[in-house]
């Protein structure tokens, strides 16, 4: 009777197997998943927020821009920008605090106000 009963166990595992198979979609559809990539509107809206923050740069001051600019985006220390411009470290500090403060008020507009 244990013999009968471990056969129907392991032809009732067979049949769930095979239904899993039948059920299954073809590989050829697998390869369809979901792109990683942001889509079209979250690209736009990035291009869009780019297009802004520069323009919202353009409209600093040539010393605030100058210092923001080499240090964030060139990633010049403090010392070498101040030497490149010719002024002190902490004129470098304060410009760069005021020009940071100048972009978040920049940005802070609505887009049409830029």
């Amino acid at each position: 009777m244990r013999i009968a009963l471990n056969k129907c166990r392991d032809w009732r595992r067979r049949q769930m197997v095979r239904r899993f198979f039948w059920q299954a979609q073809p590989l050829d559809g697998s390869l369809d998943v979901a792109d990683e990539r942001p889509g079209p509107d979250a690209e736009a809206s990035s291009r869009q927020e780019l297009a802004r923050t520069r323009e919202a740069i353009q409209r600093l001051p040539d010393k605030l821009r100058e210092v923001l600019l080499l240090r964030t985006v060139e990633e010049m220390s403090q010392a070498a920008v101040a030497q490149f411009l010719g002024v002190s470290q902490k004129t470098v500090e304060t410009r760069l605090y005021r020009a940071r403060l100048k972009l978040t008020e920049l940005l802070a507009k609505p887009t049409s106000a830029l």
